[in-house]
């Protein structure tokens, strides 16, 4: 059942940003929030923004920008910026409540405002809609407007008049402000984060911003969807139904891991392009994509894969490694694992490189009751185990770090893989050293740790199994094998209290040099030239 709520966020400049949460689920049920931004002199419930807020099978926030609707504040004809940091606002607000920004779904400037938004977010948005929006704009489209060329005649600016539900709202339109509007860079959506998918919408009669807009937008974005819908204009008139029912259609088959990953209270903010369908094998993907946190670059792509074991990788799976270019693949199981679960058989072109960490002892009933302990103890007890692993996979780590930096290269395109059993714990550590080395912030890093809940389970049978080999019960043996977003946020503080940093760590553990650490950083962040990424993170206590 629905409950809508009318809401008041205070900006940085104190004014009122009025808008309406419906609620579908509960925020301990589903923590997904879907954001609302309208266009020019539009306001929340404008064109088909309530009928979507009806339909969509997800909580959403629509909202009025400062000097709209109902919220304080001057509106204005080029207020891209501002309506960037009102998004930032009410991002900020419902992250401090619990909720995750899922999707934002904009309108003509609100489209503009929403995808610059998500380009330089500190946190990657898993989905924006561009509902008409418009890449490239030249002044003629607006003063050969009959109305607006008159007016710039007889005047030199325009008064734009539109009624909001009960009262006419009014803007005085120059030409600086035609000018600013026009000079909006849009090139920045090339860099849209790998694990943001766009989605846009545009009618093919759109007048106002002709459809070869959407065109550009679609080549641009890496992560790019495109409906045209037929007979539709600028503002969808008499298509409300068509454009609401390609958004829904959309969020529908983009659900299946999000739906997973929020029942387990997991942030989804990715993609399904990093997922890769290897069959036979759980919990396989890319780690690339990330972006570090200043923004200048993002992971390599297609470069280190993490996964579950391959004991059960079946033809169809080997052929998706070679066709992936996995050259090397690194098993840090130990031999009472790869007895249990086998190993993939022997394939021309894939090294499988031994990487044990632990002796057949630590696999002793009493060892593995004692290993065990700590995962019962959620997150804290699940960084202490970490803290051990870090302390004897050095070696390992270490031949790892080494083999990329000897074996590989930006030209050659060749492919690791790294798992243990069931690619979470040293698997997931490794990861997190990688990642850390590179500059990904911390949030990223726990969230990426945390997408095996979503790639790795274990049969109820096998659980009761577990529970009564160790001796515990099947809701803690269930706990052992989850992979909680704070653990990893814990191990990373944990980490830097004994050696100051990831890099810290790699030097004085792993024995890397200051020259290695700076090779591997060379090697997989790809850089990336965006003069405005600073615009939102300089209001920090916004964000």
């Amino acid at each position: 059942m629905t409950a809508s709520e009318k809401i008041s966020i205070v900006n940085c400049h104190g004014e009122a940003i009025v808008g309406i949460l419906e609620q579908k689920a509960p925020l301990t049920s589903d923590h997904r929030l879907v954001l609302f931004c309208h266009g020019v002199l539009g306001h929340k419930d404008y064109l088909f923004f309530r009928l979507l807020a009806e339909k969509l099978p997800l909580n959403s926030f629509r909202f009025d920008f400062r000097g709209n609707g109902e919220s304080q504040g001057q509106t204005g004809y080029a207020h891209m910026n501002e309506d960037i940091e009102d998004i930032a606002t009410v991002a900020s607000h419902f992250e401090k409540l619990g909720y995750e920004i899922f999707a934002i779904v904009g309108h003509s400037r609100g489209s503009t405002s929403c995808l610059k938004y998500a380009t330089i977010c500190p946190k990657p948005v898993p989905h924006i809609v561009n509902c008409a929006g418009c890449y490239s704009k030249d002044a003629s489209q607006i003063l050969n407007r009959p109305e607006v060329g008159a007016a710039f005649d007889a005047h030199g600016y325009f008064d734009w008049t539109v009624r909001q539900r009960d009262r006419i709202v009014q803007i005085r339109v120059t030409r600086d402000d035609i000018d600013k509007a026009c000079a909006w860079d849009n090139s920045h959506v090339k860099h849209m984060p790998f694990s943001t998918c766009v989605l846009t919408v545009h009618g093919i009669n759109d007048n106002i911003v002709p459809v070869y807009n959407a065109a550009m937008f679609a080549n641009a974005i890496p992560n790019h969807t495109l409906n045209l819908l037929p007979d539709a204009d600028h503002n969808f008139k008499g298509h409300f139904e068509d454009v609401v029912g390609a958004i829904v259609d959309y969020f529908s088959k983009h659900d299946n891991p999000s739906t997973k990953a929020s029942s387990m209270n997991l942030p989804s903010t990715v993609a399904l392009p990093r997922w890769i369908d290897v069959e036979g094998v759980k919990n396989f993907r890319d780690i690339g994509g990330w972006t570090v946190k200043d923004g200048s670059g993002y992971i390599r792509e297609r470069t280190v894969f993490r996964s579950a074991h391959l004991g059960a990788i079946t033809e169809a799976g080997i052929r998706t490694l070679q066709q992936l270019n996995v050259q090397a693949v690194f098993d840090f199981r130990s031999q009472p694992e790869i007895d249990r679960y086998g190993m993939m058989r022997e394939v021309p072109d894939i090294k499988v490189y031994p990487s044990a960490m632990y002796e057949k002892i630590d696999f002793s009933p009493e060892k593995m009751a004692d290993h065990w302990k700590a995962y019962f103890e959620g997150p804290r007890g699940i960084a202490r185990a970490y803290k051990h692993t870090l302390k004897v996979a050095k070696t390992q780590y270490r031949k790892l770090f080494v083999f990329m930096l000897e074996q590989m290269s930006k030209d050659a395109r060749s492919a690791m893989l790294v798992h243990c059993t069931a690619g979470k714990d040293r698997t997931g550590v490794w990861c997190m050293l990688l990642l850390g080395l590179c500059g990904v912030p911390d949030e990223i890093i726990a969230q990426e740790y945390a997408l095996t809940n979503v790639g790795y389970w274990v049969p109820e049978e096998e659980l009761k199994v577990r529970a009564s080999n160790i001796g515990c019960t099947v809701d803690q043996a269930r706990d052992a094998v989850a992979a909680p977003y704070d653990t990893m946020i814990v191990v990373l503080e944990v980490l830097r209290e004994e050696y100051g940093s990831v890099e810290g760590y790699l030097q004085q553990a792993c024995e890397l040099t200051q020259k290695q650490c700076d090779q591997l950083r060379a090697f997989m962040i790809v850089p990336i030239n965006f003069d405005q990424k600073g615009l939102c993170r300089r209001t920090p206590d916004v964000l």
